[in-house]
Order: C-alpha cells, then structure tokens, then sequence
C-alpha cells in the first residue's frame, strides 16, 4: 500500500496534446504540488508536455516505475494493466469509468480485470474515482486541475466512494482551515475498499483523522474490526440511507431495525462518528483538531452577554457543568472592569471590558486551573478597529489551548470579509456560533471517554445449547414447511438454546382436549399456530384469561371453526399466562453487511409505533447490555422508579446472549422476535416469538 502514496515515479497513462485531453491534468497537478519524483507519460500519439515526452512504446520506458496511473476507454484498460505488469508495475491506479456502474458488459470487463490482477498480485485503486491524493509528498492524480494553495497540508485523510463528494470535502476543508494528509476517491473499490484503507492510514504519521464518505459496506465486521484497531478518531457520513424493503417487514424486528439504524448502532458501538450533514462532518473535523477534552467542566468566555447566555443554554443540553470561579478570581476580573455593572461568572460576560490582551491573561488563569478541561470563547470584533488585536487573541488562543493541552473552541463574529480574511491569516479551525463550538467539545469528550471501551470486533459462538435439535428443525422447516416455522416449533428452539419460555401444550388439529396439569395451570393463553399467521392478535387468534375448562372448551372451538382452514394450520397451543410484568421486545437479525445484530425494546402492541428499541451488535457484555437499556425512554422503568423494582437482569442478559448465539450458529437464520418477553423483579418468561429464515 505504501507504494500507493510514496512512489519514487509515476507514469500516466492516456496523455495528449490535444486540448480536451485530460491525462495532462493529472501531469500538471504533480507539478504544480511539487512532486518530486520521476514523472513519465504515455499515449497513442508521440509528443511532448511540458518538458516531458509522451512514450507511445511500453519498450521505451525505463525500468522500476512505482505507480502507473491509467485514464483510457474502459475497454483498453485490462490490456494496458497487462503491460504494466510485463513491465513490473504492480501498483496502479484505475481512474476510467464504464464498468459495473454502467452496463452488464462493464461488469464483466470488470470481472476480467480482478481475476487478472489477483493471479499477478496487483494492487489497484478504483476504476471509476478521481483516484488518490498525498498532500505531505505532492502525489496529486485526480484528472482535474486542482490548486495547491486551497488545500493545506494537514492531518485529515479522507476515504470517499464519491469522488464528487472527496471534491466538496476538499472545498469545504480549505474554506474551514482543515488541511489534509490523504484523499482516497474509491470508485468502484474493486480491489480495495475502506478496510484496506482504514488499515493503512491507522499506522500513517501524516494521518491523525480519519473521514470516511460511503454509500455501501462491503463487510461491516471487517471494517468494525479495522476500526477497533485504530486509535485515531473515525468519521462516517454515509449515504443511500433508505429502509429496507417491506418484503421483509412482517417481522417487528424488521421494522425496528432497519439499515441505518444498524449503522447507526455499530458507530455508537465502536465509537465512530456518525455525520448526516456536509457541515456536521467538517464540524466533527475540527474538533479533533483541538485538544481532546477529558471531562464535563467547562468555561465559557464571551465578548457578549447574548451569546454568553446562548452558550450557557447549549452546554446544559451537552451535559458540560460550567464550574463556579473562586471569589479572589471574580475580584481580580471586576477589578479590571470599566464601568462595573457585570458581575463575572461562569459564562464570563466581557462586556464591561475592552482590553483584548487582557482577555488572554483571563484565559492563561482559566486554563491552569486543574478543574477546568475546556473553554468555549466567543469573540465579536469591529474590523477596522480591531483585527490587528483580534488576529493576535486568535494565534495566542491556539498556542495557549495547545501549550496547556486543553481544547479551546474559539467562534468568531463579524462580517464574512473580517472572519475570511481571518481565517487566511491563521493555521486552525474556528467556529461560526456557539452551538458549533459546544457540539465539538462534546464529540471531542465523548471521543476520550470511548477510548477507554475499546472493544473486539471477533463473534464468539459460546453457550451450552442442543444445537442438533434446532438444526435438524431448520432443515426440516426449509425442506418440507416452505420456510416457515411454527409457533410451537420457535418455543422448541427457543428452549432448545435455554430460554426461560412459558409452560406451554400444543392441541394438534382435530385431538380432543386434554386434561389441564402442571406445568399447564389456569389461567391460560390460547393461541392459533400456523406459520403464515404473522400477526396472531390482530387476525383474532389469541385468547387470554381463560379460565376453567368449560371456558377453554368455548374458546377451542371458536378458534378451530375460524383457522383450521388455514393450509398450515397445526393446532392450538395452551399457554400458562404469566402474572402482569414488564413487557419488553427482543430480537435479532441477520445485516447484510454487518451480519448478526440484536434489538431490544419497550413491547407490547405498540412496539412498533413508539419506535423505542436500541441495537447492538454481539460479541454482547454487560456493559453493552446496560448501554442498550440506558437508551431507551424506558430505561427509568426497566432499572426501577418511583419505589417500584426494576426488572430481573440475568433473565434479560440470558435471552439476548442465547439470541445472538442462535444468529451466530445458524446463518439460516434471517430474523428473531421475542415478543413478548415478561420481565418482573425476580424472573422473566419468553411467551411468544417468531423465526423467519432465509429463503
């Protein structure tokens, strides 16, 4: 990989000296970002560009070139890989287009090209981006023109599936004084994809940022793995966020997790940073370009009252604590206040105070405090007046923030020509309102906070279970019963992996019925089994409270009169209906891209419409569990309020371990609800579930 973005020369494939031509684009660019290795070019037609001659041989060129970029008709492009290989190039960069993304013939053009590159041990980016970008070498290969002095050098490396997308970000960083170390544009990430770069730029010093742009996941547990390995902070704004297709939303389980709710949940699970929005993502950025802030305890120092009080507002919603100042160092600021009609606190109000310099000592005392771990400073400035000062405050600002380790968010308000001509000036990011500044010191806390919970991104398959017996019910469901599992045969499974399911007694089609007896005890639940019949309660076929037998004789042969007709119909099952308790909803399922997830949520009825569930994704620990309660809006319920107990922690671990066991062992397994699961003080039962599997 490393031959990708240091290489001691470059040959560019598919250069002219036609006008159109955009092969000398990427010439160019390597000039102009001062390349400084060997730089050789290639074409049908012979000829020069600037300085350089266009080889029109493979003979003709000299040995031992590191990286051959290639920008020709999709259908030239394997037999120009060929060449390269003859003459040893092995690291190479595909920026054509008019593969898979175009036609089933490009797909298959494609094809040839991997099984080519495999056998030959060739590494390859794209086809179809604008190819890779090191700013701290020169290495500039996208086939537009693009300026050095708009993108800095820094330490933010960008991996996008969009080359579009890596241009915006590049725009917006420059705009935003973040300067960067790499860009990846992946296009079509035939060969490499983000794992392969996470991988990389995890050990590359240029690299302290990691952005990652994504419209699909090749395999979610690779790169999770990547990630868990990475002690850089990780950033994703994906894209192509829709839900899944209601083929597969008669599941509740379906319907609580969908796509991005998984993604979701992986990025709160292995702490990357999740961004729905262009300035969100750049926002994010510049947080980690500050010192990490290790703790709640915040000052806020502002040029205004209004937005000292915007700022106060803000910092309560992030749960920062504006710590209090000691009486002497209230005197000692008063004492430099003009008119002294404000009374400092936290926030510090300056208003009374027009003395720039002095807001740097106020600021040197608040950062060497050992109780104070950031700073939000908001700064309103007259231009004419004061910029010079300004300027000045802000450079002194970023070394004080770096000299004491402690993040100083710093938003800035003036006019658009004062803040940009600014920014010129100075090397680091600012800030346009307080919300900005206070949401970064947030992910910038958080992300010190997640360091310490770096977790393993392997599955582990643990767990005493009778596995014969869920397989040889697998097979035969998806052998002889179109898929479907029975009610009835879901408890089986549920039991055969020691879940604490209901006392319960299938009544098959036609048997007459029996006598009730331990473990079966009145009260008891009725329900209809069929496999098709996804939703029992609404259709009619569940029957609670029953509670002698000539009432269950009724009930029986209402239930029978309406459903036996039902094609898979296999009975009636006899449940003990459990004292009232917690209702709750467990379940899992199969992503494709992440594999098997598990859900938990407040049940019932309205599970669905309350939307109350959190995700996560096995290996499960305590912890995770506990993280999973704690966001739900139920959660004060689950750990006990108002005096009453909250609910029996082992039975809940119990059932989402044996769940996340189950998807592991049987990939057959697409979906898993456990609906409902009872929960009271001291014990939980599983009453009623469904298994759907892959078809």
């Amino acid at each position: 990989m490393d031959r990708l973005f240091h290489p001691r020369s470059v040959l560019i494939i598919g250069v002219s000296t036609r006008p159109e031509n955009l092969g000398k684009n990427i010439a160019s660019n390597l000039i102009d970002f001062g390349f400084e290795g060997e730089i050789h070019l290639f074409g049908r037609h012979p000829g020069y560009f600037l300085g350089h001659r266009i080889h029109t041989d493979f003979s003709t060129l000299p040995e031992g070139i590191d990286l051959a970029v290639i920008l020709t008709p999709a259908a030239t492009v394997l037999d120009v890989v060929k060449a390269c290989c003859s003459r040893g190039i092995t690291r190479i960069v595909i920026e054509s287009g008019g593969f898979r993304e175009l036609s089933t013939a490009g797909a298959e053009l494609e094809k040839e090209l991997v099984n080519f590159a495999r056998e030959q041990g060739i590494k390859f980016v794209g086809p179809n981006g604008i190819s890779i970008i090191n700013r701290h070498n020169g290495l500039c290969l996208p086939f537009m023109r693009l300026s050095a002095a708009e993108i800095k050098k820094g330490s933010l490396s960008l991996v996008c599936q969009s080359g579009g997308m890596a241009l915006t970000y590049l725009g917006m960083g420059s705009s935003e004084n973040v300067g960067i170390a790499k860009v990846i544009s992946m296009g079509n990430k035939t060969c490499l994809d983000e794992s392969d770069y996470l991988e990389y730029l995890r050990d590359d010093p240029e690299t302290e940022i990691i952005g990652l742009y994504l419209e699909g996941i090749n395999d979610g547990r690779r790169l999770l793995a990547r990630v868990a390995a990475t002690p850089k902070p990780v950033i994703l704004h994906k894209a192509n966020t829709s839900a899944q297709s209601s083929e597969i939303a008669s599941s509740h389980t379906a319907a609580l997790a969908n796509d991005d709710q998984v993604v979701d949940a992986a990025c709160q699970q292995y702490g990357i940073y999740r961004a729905k929005t262009f300035r969100q993502f750049i926002n994010q950025v510049k947080s980690f370009s500050l010192p990490l802030m290790k703790g709640d305890n915040l000052v806020v120092i502002s040029r205004s009252g209004g937005h000292a009080v915007v700022a106060a507002d803000v910092a309560d919603e992030y749960g920062f604590n504006l710590v209090p100042f000691s009486p002497e160092f209230v005197d000692f600021i008063s004492a430099h206040f003009r008119a002294q009609v404000i009374k400092p606190g936290n926030p510090l109000d300056l208003g009374d105070l027009f003395d720039i310099d002095f807001y740097l000592t106020i600021l040197e005392q608040v950062l060497q405090r050992p109780d104070v771990d950031g700073v939000l400073f908001n700064h309103v400035f007259q231009p004419d007046v004061e910029g010079e000062a300004s300027l000045r405050l802000a450079r002194t600002i970023n070394e004080l923030s770096r000299r004491y380790d402690k993040p100083v968010a710093l938003c800035i308000f003036a006019g658009a020509q004062a803040v940009n001509q600014l920014k010129k000036q100075i090397s680091f990011p600012l800030f346009i309102e307080p919300a900005e500044g206070i949401e970064a010191l947030a992910v910038s806390r958080d992300y010190a906070r997640r360091q310490a919970r770096k977790i393993s991104a392997v599955v582990p398959v643990a767990g005493q279970y009778d596995r014969q017996t869920v397989a040889a019910m697998i097979e035969k469901a998806r052998t002889s019963q179109g898929g479907l599992l029975s009610l009835d045969q879901v408890l089986d499974i549920f039991r055969a992996y020691d879940l604490p399911v209901l006392p319960s007694q299938l009544l098959p089609a036609g048997a007459p019925l029996p006598e009730i007896s331990a473990p079966l005890a009145f009260p008891l639940a009725a329900k209809v089994v069929a496999g098709s019949l996804s939703h029992k309660s609404d259709a009619g076929g569940v029957r609670l409270g029953i509670e002698n037998r000539d009432q269950l004789q009724r009930v029986y042969e209402d239930l029978t009169g309406r459903f036996s007709s039902l094609p898979d119909y296999r009975g009636i099952l006899l449940q003990s209906q459990a004292e009232a308790m917690v209702e709750m909803i467990v379940g899992g399922r199969r992503d494709a891209a992440f594999g098997p997830v598990v859900m938990l949520g407040m049940g019932g009825i309205y599970a669905e419409i309350f939307q109350d569930t959190a995700l996560r994704l096995p290996p499960l620990d305590e912890n995770l569990i506990g993280d999973m309660i704690e966001n739900l809006k139920g959660a004060a319920i689950l750990k006990g309020a108002r005096g009453q107990a909250g609910i029996h922690r082992p039975s809940l671990d119990r059932v989402l371990y044996a769940l996340a066991d189950l998807l592991a062992d049987f990939p057959a397994i697409q979906q898993i609800d456990v609906n409902p699961l009872f929960l009271s003080a001291d014990a939980g039962w599983v009453v009623d579930g469904r298994i759907m599997l892959e078809k």
